[in-house]
């Protein structure tokens, strides 16, 4: 029953972006020809978008910024390979070849994480509540022997 909504949900999707589209298509009709010629030239698609500092990337893309912590990657996805960029060429052959005991490793690491995320977030509600019963009973217990000390003397 679970995946019949699934499939559902994603032709209403499908749908949605349909009907958008249908919107925009019908809403060009009444833009302007220099207007639109404008705004492409100002998207400036005829450049590369820089990926990096000095790593020139592809052409007819748009650059969005954003910060390095939203959405954080360990392993480099993205292979560069010196030299010329023509199909007819040739890829270099792959000198670090796929280990099948780096992805068990990285699986092993990526459900760590996840596991240290989840005790973290589960752990904030009952150890907050458990620390500070341990401290008033660490303070109660230290300011009584020092009340019976001055009550001795």
């Amino acid at each position: 029953l679970n995946c019949a909504y699934q499939a559902t949900y994603q032709d209403m999707l499908g749908f949605a972006r349909l009907k958008r589209g249908a919107v925009v298509v019908q809403a060009m009709v009444s833009v302007k020809p220099t207007l639109w010629d404008a705004f492409v030239q100002a998207l400036e698609l005829d450049k590369p978008c820089e990926f990096g500092e000095g790593d020139i990337g592809l052409v007819g893309g748009l650059q969005v910024m954003e910060p390095a912590s939203a959405n954080i990657t360990t392993v480099e996805l993205i292979r560069r390979f010196g030299g010329s960029t023509s199909p007819a060429a040739m890829w270099p052959e792959d000198d670090h070849a796929y280990d099948d005991s780096q992805d068990r490793f990285e699986k092993v690491e990526r459900l760590i994480k996840k596991t240290m995320k989840k005790l973290d977030s589960s752990g904030r509600h009952g150890a907050g509540s458990g620390s500070s019963q341990g401290m008033s009973s660490v303070g109660t217990g230290s300011s009584l022997s020092d009340s019976s000390r001055r009550s001795d003397r």
